[in-house]
Formats: structure tokens, sequence, C-alpha cells
């Protein structure tokens, strides 16, 4: 990837997005770089264990320092288990997932020196724009671009698509430095696998061919 440069890794729900990105990160910390990630579908402890099946010993890279995790999806939980009696759920979601939520957090690790690169990875951030306007997302994408090149840090942000309003996936796509598109296999239920491809990339407009995954 081109650094600095925000990257959206955009398909439908199980599509593979998930994966993806923590076989990019597992590769990223083997070459030594440092790793923002940011657990938002899932809790951070099911992300260290789908790291260490990519043979990566979390504990000790995070003793080094090279690897943080900002757990909100857990935050969010902890907030719904305190609020439930007394908040809708509707509210619960507003309070918890906040975009501004996420630059804090990474301010210190996009301002801290290293000769490494930095490596900021946001899944999922559809949560953050189920609840905005399309005027916003432009708002929260153009932040996002800036805060990567502060960093100097590639960023790597999934999105569900068909989740979002349609605006919303365009905004996204247009707004980024690289475009990689995720489709699943159509046909049997349970089949796996799908197309990857770079829709665009840095200065490189045009589109790769298809690769097949499993």
């Amino acid at each position: 990837f081109p650094r600095p440069s925000a990257v959206a890794l955009l398909g439908p729900i199980g599509s593979g997005k998930s994966t993806m990105i923590r076989e990019l990160v597992a590769n990223f910390l083997r070459q030594g770089c440092h790793v923002l990630y940011y657990c938002i579908d899932d809790p951070a402890e099911v992300v260290k264990l789908g790291l260490e099946d990519h043979h990566i010993a979390v504990p000790e890279i995070e003793k080094e320092g090279r690897l943080e995790f900002v757990d909100m999806f857990s935050l969010g939980a902890q907030k719904l288990a305190e609020s439930l009696q007394t908040m809708d759920p509707n509210e619960i979601l507003q309070e918890t997932m906040k975009f501004q939520d996420l630059l804090s957090y990474g301010r210190n690790f996009a301002l801290k020196p290293t000769q490494e690169a930095k490596i900021m990875v946001m899944d999922s951030i559809t949560p953050f724009f189920l609840l905005t306007e399309a005027k916003r997302v432009f708002q929260y994408m153009q932040v996002m671009r800036f805060a990567t090149r502060i960093a100097r840090a590639v960023t790597l942000a999934a999105l569900h698509t068909e989740v979002v309003d349609q605006s919303i996936e365009n905004a996204t796509a247009n707004l980024v430095d690289g475009v990689i598109e995720m489709r699943k296999r159509t046909g049997e239920v349970l089949l796996k696998g799908g197309t990857l491809k770079v829709l665009r990339m840095g200065r490189n407009l045009i589109p790769s061919r298809s690769y097949y995954y499993q």
C-alpha cells in the first residue's frame, strides 16, 4: 500500500473482509509495523484469537508496543449493560458509536514518533455510518484522510455494502485513496469464497483483474 493512504475495503456481510484484514495485519506485524486496531464488529479477544490463528504472538507484540487495540465493541456492550434500563437501544448506539471517539483514541498513536510504518485498522466503520447522513460522511472521510497523513500511516477501513445507503457507499469510495472490493460467490448458501478486485489504489486509477479467494 502507498503510504500515507486511506483504503476502504468494501463488500457485503460474509464476504471475508474481517478475515482479509486480519491476514493483512499479521503480515504488517511480521514486517515490523506498528498497528492500531479498532475492534468494532467483534470484541478485542476475538480479534486476538484470529491473529493468533495466523501464528502471531499477540501478548509479546503488545508488550513491545507495536500492537494496540481499541475495543469499541466491549465499550458498547458495557454501555448497554449500564443503560439498558433507562435508555432506548438506539440512544445507546448513538452514544457509543461516535466517529470523534475514533479520532480521540487514535490521537496518541498518530502523533507517536517512530521509524516503523504505522497501520490503523477500523473493522468496521459501518455502525458509525448507519447513524449519519451522507454529507457527514464526507466530513468524516476527510478527517480520516487528514489523520492518516499526519501519522504517515496506512488506514484500512471496512464497510459493509448493501447495509448503508448507496450515497454513503459512493461517498466513501470516492473520498478514500484506495478501494478494494470483495464479492461473495453466488449460488449455494454454504458456498465459500468469492472475488477480490482493487478498484483504485493511489495514483493508479485502473482497476485490477478479479482474484478468486477461498
